[in-house]
């Protein structure tokens, strides 16, 4: 296994077409085409007036934000200032939306555990599900 470095400008910008989601563009940095099996490392920029889906999912995440400020809302509705600078961890099937604020884009890293070692082991009887559905973070 080789050190893999990428310079995000060098990353093709994805428009995240997820329902739900509103002027959410993404660079996927590191992943396991790069060879990282547990983790992986997306750059999020949410336009103004933009926000991510309100999103739940097995894995947890990390996120720093870069630049900008927004909200972040919960599975209780609680809203949360973010800014520039903050990290907030998202745990396992916590219910979590990021929602741009003000008049610049909301920036942020975004780093995910695979879905994969998220699986229990299935026992013998058990029928084999699908893989798991898509993510926006």
């Amino acid at each position: 296994m080789q050190i893999f470095v990428v310079n995000s400008g060098d990353v093709a910008v994805d428009e995240l077409t997820k329902k739900g989601t509103e002027k959410v563009s993404v660079r996927y940095l590191i992943d396991e085409r790069h060879g990282s099996a547990r983790f992986s490392l997306r750059l999020y920029t949410v336009g103004v007036g933009g926000h991510t889906p309100l999103d739940q999912h097995e894995y947890e995440h990390h996120v720093y934000i870069l630049e900008g400020h927004g909200i972040l809302k919960g599975d209780d509705s609680v809203l949360r200032q973010v800014h520039k600078g903050d990290s907030i961890f998202v745990p396992s099937n916590a219910v979590h939306q990021f929602i741009t604020e003000g008049h610049d884009p909301l920036v942020f890293l975004c780093v995910k555990g695979n879905p994969n070692i998220y699986q229990r082991p299935r026992r013998k009887t058990e029928p084999v599900s699908g893989s798991p559905a898509g993510d926006f973070c």
